[in-house]
C-alpha cells in the first residue's frame, strides 16, 4: 500500500514538474521572439533606405521614398563619410542592382 502511494506522490511530482518546465519554456521562447521583433523595428528605424547615381564621375545619393537629394562625393569612402556625418546612428541601404550599376560590386 505504501508503495502505491509512493509512486502516485512520484508520478504527480513528476508531471507537476514537467508541467512547470513547459510554462517557463514558453516564457522564455516568448520573450525571446518579443525581443527580436522589437530588435527588427528599431533596426529598420536606423535604415535610410538611398539610390545612387553617377554622373561625369560624381556619386549622388538619393532618398528611396521620396527622391531628396542627400550627399553628393567623388567616390565611395566619401560618399559613406558625408551620409555619416549627415545622419549619425543610420545605416544606409542600396539595392544590389544600383550597386552594381554605380560599380560598387560586380
Amino acid at each position: 500500500m505504501e508503495f502505491l502511494i509512493l509512486l502516485g506522490v512520484v508520478v504527480v511530482s513528476f508531471m507537476w514538474g514537467w508541467s512547470t518546465r513547459e510554462k517557463v519554456a514558453r516564457k522564455q521562447t516568448d520573450k525571446l521572439f518579443q525581443h527580436l521583433i522589437e530588435q527588427e523595428i528599431e533596426e529598420q528605424e536606423q535604415l535610410v533606405r538611398i539610390k545612387i547615381e553617377k554622373h561625369d564621375g560624381v556619386l549622388y545619393a538619393y532618398h528611396v521614398e521620396n527622391s531628396l537629394f542627400i550627399a553628393q562625393a567623388k567616390d565611395k569612402r566619401e560618399l559613406e563619410e558625408k551620409l555619416c556625418e549627415k545622419f549619425p546612428g543610420k545605416r544606409f541601404g542600396c539595392s544590389e542592382d544600383n550597386l552594381k550599376e554605380v560599380g560598387f560590386t560586380s
